[in-house]
């Protein structure tokens, strides 16, 4: 059969239903849990309790249900309950069990201060039935057919495509599928070098048109390998530029089409915004409060984990709890990071060298606090000397910075802001994503941060370390 002719159900691939709608279920099944656990407290005998629940106290359904599920909607999204990856059973149990212990202490918190009783065995079944109908849910939904995934065809067939490609090969959750690749005008087509990855060559761009009007591909997605001479322009401005200063762009057709730029006009002459005048230092004193009283809040509300952290350490790996690193800042200025120390102390005995999953050079404990991220928590210090920011670019060691000023179009750009302890990179992005990828993320912060966006990226990386996502 053509690729044109595919049946529906033999691409069935995406989640059967979007995240609002188990959102939905999810309330429901707070509500119904909720509701059970008190109609068998009134009805039913059930062992450790001394008599049936006095008919009068069901109105104390009504005060907890609001709480409930706010609590459950809020925890399962920190807990990474819906993300479209698909979780292994022992994942969603894990995460479950997570949401619900501090849901559960939640509601036993919010009657106490608020001066209301609540039943601990209503409390207790609540949870217990909440916890399973949320399991059975999951994994009904996982079961359930799923909808079409979606054709592409990658123009290009350098490292670029090769990246999305893989990307897509390896992550079926997103719903796409690599139907094949055609290469970029003025690339060299590699006939007998192509990964499987990119699938079969469909011609040139001139083919294009046909392929979309036939059926066999629903989207182009854009690759191109070499870097332009504009990109190589950002380099060579990135250090020079004054911050009054402006690059503009005169846009074709396919620029225009793109959503959310800024544009300027000189008379009736649409001009893309590439390069702005810098908004830095009018946005600088209040992103430098969010800093500060966001660093301090947290100080004060981490000082039990870090304390716990450095002591753990210390049993376990002996002195030096804190480790000192050489990163490059803003303006490439290097300045001293702050870190627990989660690795040996001979861990680089010839040069820089990343982390990777499973690394036999973490002390014990080393890994689960880099999951965790608490060996992190050390560069709120940074943030309050004024070194960093809670949000920016992370800052890299000057050997990885050489080498991707080097090899990475566009890297000095990033440099124009104070990097962070989280970023967009790092909410978005795997921790194994190549440089030239966070670059695109870091970039983007640039042009479009605020301080909405900031909180956004603090509130995503709350779900990041209670997801335990990455080393």
């Amino acid at each position: 059969m053509s690729p044109a002719g595919e049946s529906a159900g033999s691409r069935l691939l995406g989640p059967a239903l979007g995240r609002s709608a188990v959102a939905a279920a999810d309330l429901a099944i707070a509500a119904a849990a909720l509701w059970i656990a008190f109609e068998v407290r009134l009805r039913v005998a059930i062992p450790f309790t001394h008599a049936l629940l006095p008919a009068d106290r069901l109105g104390l359904f009504v005060q907890a249900l609001p709480v409930a599920l706010t609590g459950q909607l809020v925890l399962l999204y920190f807990f990474g309950l819906y993300d479209r990856r698909p979780l292994a059973r022992s994942e969603i149990l894990g995460r479950l069990a997570g949401a619900l212990a501090v849901l559960g202490a939640g509601l036993v918190g919010w009657h106490y201060f608020a001066d209301r009783a609540l039943p601990r065995s209503v409390l207790v079944l609540f949870i217990g039935l909440d916890g399973l109908l949320l399991f059975l849910f999951r994994w009904l939904h996982q079961r359930l057919p799923r909808i079409a995934e979606r054709r592409v065809v990658i123009v290009g067939c350098g490292a670029a495509a090769r990246e999305i490609a893989s990307g897509i090969a390896t992550r079926k959750w997103h719903g796409l599928t690599v139907h094949g690749h055609v290469a970029a005008p003025g690339e060299a087509a590699e006939i007998d070098d192509t990964p499987a990855d990119l699938g079969p060559n469909l011609g040139t761009v001139d083919d294009l048109p046909a392929l979309l009007a036939s059926g066999a591909i629903d989207d182009i997605i854009l690759a191109p390998t070499a870097a332009t001479w504009q990109t190589a322009l950002v380099d060579r401005l990135a250090d020079s530029r004054p911050g009054h200063a402006s690059v503009l762009l005169l846009p074709g057709p396919f620029e225009s089409l793109i959503g959310q730029m800024r544009y300027r006009w000189v008379h009736d002459i649409p001009l893309i915004e590439v390069m702005r005048e810098s908004d830095w230092s009018r946005r600088r004193p209040l992103k430098r409060a969010l800093d500060l009283g966001g660093a301090v809040v947290l100080l004060v509300l981490t000082a039990p984990l870090m304390a716990g952290t450095a002591l753990w350490i210390r049993v376990r790996a002996g002195r030096g709890v804190i480790y000192r690193q050489e990163r490059v800042g803003r303006g490439r200025q290097p300045f001293t990071l702050l870190k627990f120390r989660t690795m040996r102390r001979d861990a680089e005995p010839a040069g820089e060298v990343l982390a990777v999953a499973g690394d036999p050079r973490f002390i014990p404990g080393g890994a689960l606090l880099r999951a965790l991220r608490l060996d992190e928590l050390p560069q709120l210090l940074n943030v309050l000397n004024g070194s960093m920011s809670l949000v920016g670019p992370r800052p890299e060691r000057p050997g990885f910075v050489a080498s991707y000023l080097d090899g990475v179009p566009g890297y000095a750009e990033r440099f124009v802001v104070q990097p962070g302890v989280t970023g967009l990179a790092q909410v978005n992005g795997d921790y194994h994503s190549s440089a030239a990828n966070k670059l695109r993320y870091d970039l983007a912060y640039i042009a479009n941060a605020s301080l909405w966006l900031d909180l956004s990226i603090l509130f995503r990386t709350v779900k990041i370390v209670l997801g335990s996502r990455g080393i």
